[in-house]
Protein backbone atom coordinates (compact mmCIF):
# COMPACT_ATOMS: atom_id res chain seq x y z
CA UNK A 1 0.00 0.00 0.00
CA UNK A 2 1.19 4.04 -0.80
CA UNK A 3 -0.47 6.89 -0.42
CA UNK A 4 -0.13 10.29 -1.34
CA UNK A 5 -0.70 13.20 0.79
CA UNK A 6 -2.38 16.08 -1.35
CA UNK A 7 -1.65 20.11 0.24
CA UNK A 8 -2.14 22.00 -2.66
CA UNK A 9 -4.80 22.83 -5.69
CA UNK A 10 -2.11 22.39 -8.21
CA UNK A 11 -1.33 18.39 -7.00
CA UNK A 12 -4.95 17.59 -6.58
CA UNK A 13 -5.52 19.20 -10.56
CA UNK A 14 -2.84 16.96 -11.47
CA UNK A 15 -3.45 13.74 -9.73
CA UNK A 16 -7.53 14.46 -10.93
CA UNK A 17 -6.14 14.96 -14.46
CA UNK A 18 -3.44 11.66 -14.53
CA UNK A 19 -7.09 9.56 -13.42
CA UNK A 20 -9.40 10.86 -16.10
CA UNK A 21 -11.32 7.59 -17.54
CA UNK A 22 -10.87 5.60 -14.54
CA UNK A 23 -14.57 4.31 -14.24
CA UNK A 24 -14.17 3.36 -10.61
CA UNK A 25 -12.68 5.47 -7.39
CA UNK A 26 -13.14 4.48 -3.80
CA UNK A 27 -13.64 7.76 -1.30
CA UNK A 28 -13.89 7.92 2.46
CA UNK A 29 -13.43 10.94 4.27
CA UNK A 30 -12.50 11.44 8.30
CA UNK A 31 -14.01 14.48 9.86
CA UNK A 32 -15.01 15.38 13.83
CA UNK A 33 -17.91 16.13 15.03
CA UNK A 34 -17.56 16.84 19.02
CA UNK A 35 -19.11 20.14 19.74
CA UNK A 36 -20.57 21.24 16.61
CA UNK A 37 -23.92 20.35 14.54
CA UNK A 38 -22.07 19.91 10.91
CA UNK A 39 -19.32 17.28 10.46
CA UNK A 40 -16.29 19.08 10.47
CA UNK A 41 -14.48 18.02 6.93
CA UNK A 42 -10.73 16.53 8.19
CA UNK A 43 -9.27 14.53 5.41
CA UNK A 44 -10.39 13.04 2.07
CA UNK A 45 -9.28 10.10 0.54
CA UNK A 46 -9.50 8.55 -2.96
CA UNK A 47 -8.48 5.67 -4.74
CA UNK A 48 -8.11 4.50 -8.73
CA UNK A 49 -5.46 1.38 -7.74
CA UNK A 50 -2.96 0.89 -5.80
CA UNK A 51 -2.47 4.77 -4.33
CA UNK A 52 -4.54 6.23 -1.75
CA UNK A 53 -4.48 9.99 -1.91
CA UNK A 54 -5.26 12.12 0.93
CA UNK A 55 -6.70 15.33 0.59
CA UNK A 56 -5.79 17.72 3.42
CA UNK A 57 -8.89 20.42 3.53
CA UNK A 58 -7.21 22.68 5.88
CA UNK A 59 -4.33 23.12 3.38
CA UNK A 60 -6.21 25.19 0.98
CA UNK A 61 -9.56 26.55 -0.12
CA UNK A 62 -10.74 25.57 -4.27
CA UNK A 63 -11.83 22.16 -4.77
CA UNK A 64 -13.95 22.52 -7.81
CA UNK A 65 -11.41 20.20 -9.46
CA UNK A 66 -13.08 17.97 -6.66
CA UNK A 67 -16.52 18.70 -6.87
CA UNK A 68 -16.15 18.14 -10.76
CA UNK A 69 -14.99 14.90 -10.19
CA UNK A 70 -17.21 13.90 -7.36
CA UNK A 71 -20.54 14.89 -9.38
CA UNK A 72 -18.59 12.95 -13.08
CA UNK A 73 -21.53 10.53 -14.15
CA UNK A 74 -18.98 8.62 -16.23
CA UNK A 75 -16.90 7.78 -12.62
CA UNK A 76 -18.44 5.35 -10.06
CA UNK A 77 -17.72 6.54 -6.59
CA UNK A 78 -17.43 3.44 -4.26
CA UNK A 79 -18.34 3.82 -0.39
CA UNK A 80 -19.39 2.05 2.43
CA UNK A 81 -22.02 2.92 4.51
CA UNK A 82 -22.18 6.36 3.13
CA UNK A 83 -24.42 8.25 5.25
CA UNK A 84 -21.94 10.43 7.16
CA UNK A 85 -19.79 10.68 4.37
CA UNK A 86 -22.82 12.33 2.27
CA UNK A 87 -23.22 14.81 5.26
CA UNK A 88 -19.66 15.73 5.07
CA UNK A 89 -19.49 16.55 1.28
CA UNK A 90 -23.12 17.88 1.40
CA UNK A 91 -22.18 20.83 4.05
CA UNK A 92 -18.47 21.14 2.77
CA UNK A 93 -19.02 21.21 -0.58
CA UNK A 94 -22.80 21.54 -1.90
CA UNK A 95 -22.39 18.41 -3.67
CA UNK A 96 -23.11 14.83 -3.33
CA UNK A 97 -20.96 11.85 -5.15
CA UNK A 98 -22.94 10.24 -8.30
CA UNK A 99 -23.00 8.08 -9.15
CA UNK A 100 -22.50 6.19 -6.25
CA UNK A 101 -22.24 2.49 -5.45
CA UNK A 102 -22.50 1.56 -1.43
CA UNK A 103 -20.67 -1.27 -0.57
CA UNK A 104 -22.69 -2.55 2.58
CA UNK A 105 -25.94 -2.58 0.70
CA UNK A 106 -23.90 -4.25 -2.16
CA UNK A 107 -23.01 -6.82 0.40
CA UNK A 108 -26.29 -7.56 1.58
CA UNK A 109 -28.10 -7.70 -1.57
CA UNK A 110 -25.36 -9.92 -2.89
CA UNK A 111 -26.17 -12.57 0.65
CA UNK A 112 -22.33 -11.55 2.14
CA UNK A 113 -24.64 -10.61 5.18
CA UNK A 114 -26.36 -7.94 6.47
CA UNK A 115 -24.85 -4.75 7.58
CA UNK A 116 -21.32 -5.86 7.61
CA UNK A 117 -18.84 -3.04 8.38
CA UNK A 118 -15.79 -2.28 6.88
CA UNK A 119 -13.18 -4.09 8.33
CA UNK A 120 -15.47 -7.37 8.44
CA UNK A 121 -15.92 -7.10 4.66
CA UNK A 122 -11.89 -6.44 4.20
CA UNK A 123 -11.30 -9.53 6.40
CA UNK A 124 -13.91 -11.66 4.10
CA UNK A 125 -12.43 -10.72 0.84
CA UNK A 126 -8.57 -10.22 1.39
CA UNK A 127 -8.25 -11.68 4.78
CA UNK A 128 -6.42 -8.53 6.21
CA UNK A 129 -7.60 -7.15 10.01
CA UNK A 130 -7.28 -3.53 9.77
CA UNK A 131 -6.52 -2.10 13.27
CA UNK A 132 -9.62 0.55 14.74
CA UNK A 133 -6.52 2.55 17.04
CA UNK A 134 -7.10 5.65 14.79
CA UNK A 135 -11.34 5.19 14.60
CA UNK A 136 -11.34 8.32 17.71
CA UNK A 137 -8.51 10.19 16.84
CA UNK A 138 -8.41 13.65 16.75
CA UNK A 139 -8.50 14.07 12.52
CA UNK A 140 -8.36 17.92 12.53
CA UNK A 141 -4.76 18.24 15.06
CA UNK A 142 -1.78 18.93 12.46
CA UNK A 143 0.18 17.55 11.40
CA UNK A 144 -1.37 13.98 11.10
CA UNK A 145 0.68 10.97 12.38
CA UNK A 146 1.96 8.31 10.22
CA UNK A 147 -0.33 6.09 11.82
CA UNK A 148 -3.73 8.46 11.27
CA UNK A 149 -2.14 8.41 7.49
CA UNK A 150 -1.99 4.62 7.29
CA UNK A 151 -4.93 4.18 8.76
CA UNK A 152 -7.14 6.50 6.36
CA UNK A 153 -5.06 5.27 3.21
CA UNK A 154 -6.13 1.39 3.91
CA UNK A 155 -10.04 2.61 3.97
CA UNK A 156 -10.15 3.38 0.66
CA UNK A 157 -7.57 0.70 -1.36
CA UNK A 158 -9.71 -2.27 -0.13
CA UNK A 159 -12.63 -0.63 -0.87
CA UNK A 160 -11.66 0.27 -4.35
CA UNK A 161 -10.97 -3.47 -5.55
CA UNK A 162 -13.67 -4.92 -3.06
CA UNK A 163 -15.97 -2.26 -4.65
CA UNK A 164 -14.77 -3.38 -8.26
CA UNK A 165 -15.36 -7.32 -7.30
CA UNK A 166 -18.72 -6.61 -5.65
CA UNK A 167 -19.89 -4.00 -9.09
CA UNK A 168 -19.16 -7.15 -11.25
CA UNK A 169 -20.91 -9.70 -9.43
CA UNK A 170 -24.12 -7.84 -8.78
CA UNK A 171 -24.36 -6.90 -12.22
CA UNK A 172 -23.66 -10.78 -13.53
CA UNK A 173 -26.76 -11.88 -11.15
CA UNK A 174 -28.72 -9.27 -11.97
CA UNK A 175 -29.12 -6.84 -8.65
CA UNK A 176 -27.19 -3.59 -9.60
CA UNK A 177 -29.95 -1.41 -10.59
CA UNK A 178 -30.99 -2.84 -7.05
CA UNK A 179 -27.88 -1.43 -4.93
CA UNK A 180 -28.06 1.78 -7.30
CA UNK A 181 -32.01 2.53 -6.24
CA UNK A 182 -31.08 1.24 -2.38
CA UNK A 183 -28.33 3.77 -2.81
CA UNK A 184 -30.16 6.43 -4.29
CA UNK A 185 -32.56 6.19 -1.47
CA UNK A 186 -30.07 7.27 1.33
CA UNK A 187 -30.24 10.85 2.42
CA UNK A 188 -27.06 12.67 4.10
CA UNK A 189 -27.56 11.72 8.10
CA UNK A 190 -29.63 8.38 7.18
CA UNK A 191 -33.24 8.31 8.64
CA UNK A 192 -33.72 11.44 9.73
CA UNK A 193 -33.99 13.21 13.54
CA UNK A 194 -38.09 11.90 13.67
CA UNK A 195 -36.48 7.98 13.66
CA UNK A 196 -34.73 8.90 16.78
CA UNK A 197 -37.49 9.51 18.90
CA UNK A 198 -38.95 5.54 18.84
CA UNK A 199 -41.38 5.49 21.66
CA UNK A 200 -43.08 8.88 20.15
CA UNK A 201 -46.57 6.55 18.47
CA UNK A 202 -47.26 6.48 22.47
CA UNK A 203 -47.96 10.12 22.25
CA UNK A 204 -51.85 11.71 21.40
CA UNK A 205 -52.35 13.40 17.83
CA UNK A 206 -51.52 16.43 19.17
CA UNK A 207 -48.63 15.93 21.74
CA UNK A 208 -47.12 14.09 18.09
CA UNK A 209 -47.75 17.81 16.25
CA UNK A 210 -45.90 19.47 18.97
CA UNK A 211 -42.89 17.53 19.36
CA UNK A 212 -42.53 17.59 15.52
CA UNK A 213 -42.69 21.22 15.59
CA UNK A 214 -40.34 21.08 18.97
CA UNK A 215 -37.98 19.35 16.05
CA UNK A 216 -38.20 21.40 13.61
CA UNK A 217 -37.22 24.50 15.72
CA UNK A 218 -34.47 22.36 17.42
CA UNK A 219 -33.07 21.43 13.51
CA UNK A 220 -33.03 25.33 12.85
CA UNK A 221 -31.58 26.71 16.05
CA UNK A 222 -28.53 24.00 15.73
CA UNK A 223 -28.08 24.46 12.08
CA UNK A 224 -28.01 27.92 12.93
CA UNK A 225 -25.82 28.11 15.58
CA UNK A 226 -23.66 25.03 14.88
CA UNK A 227 -23.97 23.10 17.74
CA UNK A 228 -25.25 19.79 18.53
CA UNK A 229 -28.88 19.37 18.89
CA UNK A 230 -28.44 18.01 22.50
CA UNK A 231 -26.65 21.16 23.40
CA UNK A 232 -29.78 22.95 22.51
CA UNK A 233 -32.76 20.60 23.55
CA UNK A 234 -31.94 17.06 24.58
CA UNK A 235 -34.69 14.66 23.48
CA UNK A 236 -36.18 13.46 26.83
CA UNK A 237 -37.24 17.30 27.50
CA UNK A 238 -38.61 17.51 24.53
CA UNK A 239 -40.89 14.65 24.84
CA UNK A 240 -41.71 16.35 28.34
CA UNK A 241 -42.86 19.71 26.74
CA UNK A 242 -44.74 17.60 23.64
CA UNK A 243 -46.64 16.28 27.01
CA UNK A 244 -47.22 19.23 29.37
CA UNK A 245 -47.50 21.59 26.31
CA UNK A 246 -46.51 24.40 29.20
CA UNK A 247 -47.78 27.88 28.35
CA UNK A 248 -45.62 30.25 30.58
CA UNK A 249 -42.28 30.47 31.80
CA UNK A 250 -42.82 29.00 35.48
CA UNK A 251 -44.15 25.82 34.33
CA UNK A 252 -41.18 25.63 32.38
CA UNK A 253 -38.99 24.92 35.48
CA UNK A 254 -41.62 21.75 36.07
CA UNK A 255 -39.89 19.88 33.05
CA UNK A 256 -37.51 17.58 34.47
CA UNK A 257 -34.11 17.86 32.61
CA UNK A 258 -34.96 21.46 31.23
CA UNK A 259 -32.30 23.52 32.72
CA UNK A 260 -32.49 27.43 33.66
CA UNK A 261 -29.99 28.32 31.72
CA UNK A 262 -31.81 27.18 28.25
CA UNK A 263 -35.15 28.47 30.11
CA UNK A 264 -33.17 32.05 30.33
CA UNK A 265 -31.86 32.03 26.59
CA UNK A 266 -34.54 30.24 25.04
CA UNK A 267 -37.90 30.03 26.96
CA UNK A 268 -39.92 32.10 25.82
CA UNK A 269 -39.27 30.98 22.02
CA UNK A 270 -40.46 27.53 23.49
CA UNK A 271 -43.40 28.92 24.86
CA UNK A 272 -43.80 30.78 20.55
CA UNK A 273 -42.89 27.33 19.65
CA UNK A 274 -45.70 25.22 21.13
CA UNK A 275 -48.11 27.70 21.08
CA UNK A 276 -48.20 27.94 17.30
CA UNK A 277 -48.32 24.05 17.04
CA UNK A 278 -50.76 23.60 19.18
CA UNK A 279 -53.37 26.30 17.64
CA UNK A 280 -53.21 23.98 13.98
CA UNK A 281 -56.46 22.66 13.29
CA UNK A 282 -55.35 19.82 10.89
CA UNK A 283 -53.49 17.48 12.96
CA UNK A 284 -52.25 14.25 11.95
CA UNK A 285 -50.36 11.10 12.91
CA UNK A 286 -46.87 11.70 12.53
CA UNK A 287 -45.19 8.08 14.57
CA UNK A 288 -47.72 5.31 13.98
CA UNK A 289 -48.37 2.72 16.55
CA UNK A 290 -46.81 -1.07 16.25
CA UNK A 291 -49.86 -3.28 14.30
CA UNK A 292 -51.94 -5.22 16.74
CA UNK A 293 -54.59 -7.54 16.81
CA UNK A 294 -55.42 -8.68 13.54
CA UNK A 295 -52.91 -6.20 11.55
CA UNK A 296 -49.78 -8.01 14.00
CA UNK A 297 -51.28 -11.11 12.59
CA UNK A 298 -50.71 -9.80 8.61
CA UNK A 299 -47.34 -8.92 9.75
CA UNK A 300 -46.17 -11.94 11.18
CA UNK A 301 -47.51 -13.50 7.93
CA UNK A 302 -45.78 -11.56 5.74
CA UNK A 303 -42.63 -11.95 7.77
CA UNK A 304 -43.06 -15.85 6.80
CA UNK A 305 -43.45 -15.13 3.22
CA UNK A 306 -40.15 -12.77 3.67
CA UNK A 307 -38.34 -15.17 5.12
CA UNK A 308 -39.44 -17.94 2.23
CA UNK A 309 -38.62 -15.06 -0.57
CA UNK A 310 -35.39 -14.07 1.29
CA UNK A 311 -34.09 -17.61 1.71
CA UNK A 312 -35.04 -18.10 -2.54
CA UNK A 313 -32.63 -14.86 -3.32
CA UNK A 314 -30.18 -15.87 -0.86
CA UNK A 315 -30.08 -13.30 1.17
CA UNK A 316 -31.18 -11.68 4.63
CA UNK A 317 -35.05 -10.82 4.87
CA UNK A 318 -34.28 -7.22 6.85
CA UNK A 319 -32.56 -6.25 3.29
CA UNK A 320 -35.76 -6.79 1.54
CA UNK A 321 -38.11 -5.94 4.36
CA UNK A 322 -37.68 -4.61 7.51
CA UNK A 323 -40.78 -5.50 10.24
CA UNK A 324 -41.42 -1.09 9.81
CA UNK A 325 -41.45 -1.55 6.21
CA UNK A 326 -44.08 -4.59 6.54
CA UNK A 327 -46.25 -2.46 9.02
CA UNK A 328 -46.10 0.49 6.49
CA UNK A 329 -47.59 -1.49 3.85
CA UNK A 330 -50.65 -2.73 6.26
CA UNK A 331 -51.11 1.01 6.97
CA UNK A 332 -51.10 1.50 3.03
CA UNK A 333 -53.58 -1.58 2.66
CA UNK A 334 -55.68 0.36 4.94
CA UNK A 335 -55.69 3.70 4.13
CA UNK A 336 -55.14 3.49 0.53
CA UNK A 337 -52.19 5.72 0.72
CA UNK A 338 -49.49 5.44 -1.49
CA UNK A 339 -46.32 3.30 -0.49
CA UNK A 340 -43.25 5.27 1.15
CA UNK A 341 -40.72 5.66 -1.85
CA UNK A 342 -38.10 2.66 -0.55
CA UNK A 343 -40.99 0.27 -1.30
CA UNK A 344 -41.56 1.04 -4.63
CA UNK A 345 -38.96 -0.31 -7.28
CA UNK A 346 -37.59 -3.93 -6.89
CA UNK A 347 -38.95 -4.32 -3.82
CA UNK A 348 -42.34 -3.83 -5.40
CA UNK A 349 -42.18 -6.10 -7.94
CA UNK A 350 -40.20 -8.83 -5.92
CA UNK A 351 -42.81 -9.04 -3.29
CA UNK A 352 -44.77 -5.69 -1.96
CA UNK A 353 -47.13 -5.85 -4.83
CA UNK A 354 -48.02 -9.45 -3.95
CA UNK A 355 -48.28 -8.48 -0.41
CA UNK A 356 -50.17 -5.69 -0.74
CA UNK A 357 -52.65 -7.18 -3.38
CA UNK A 358 -53.42 -9.58 -0.54
CA UNK A 359 -54.06 -7.61 2.09
CA UNK A 360 -56.64 -5.16 0.25
CA UNK A 361 -58.73 -8.48 -0.89
CA UNK A 362 -58.47 -9.22 2.93
CA UNK A 363 -59.72 -5.37 4.24
CA UNK A 364 -62.15 -5.70 0.96
CA UNK A 365 -63.89 -9.07 2.08
CA UNK A 366 -63.33 -8.05 5.96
Amino acid sequence: MSFELITSERRLREVLAQHEGEGFVAVDTEFRRRDTFYPQVALVQLCWRETAYLIDPTAFSDFSPLEEMLTNDDVIKLLHSPSEDLEVFDHWLGVLPSPLFDTQRAMALLGYGFGVGYRPMVAHFDGIEISKEETTSDWLKRPLTTKQLNYAALDVTHLRTIGEKLHAQAEEVGRLEWIYEDTGNQKPGGKGVESKFKSAWKLSTGEQALLQALIVWREEESQRSDRPRSWILPDKVMVALAKRAPDHIAQLKQIDGLQDAIIRKRGQRLIDVLAEAGGGENKSVIWSAPARGVERDWVTEMAARVEVVADKLGVAPQIILSSRDLEAIVQSAKTKTPLPSELMGWRLDVLVGELLTSLEKRIANA
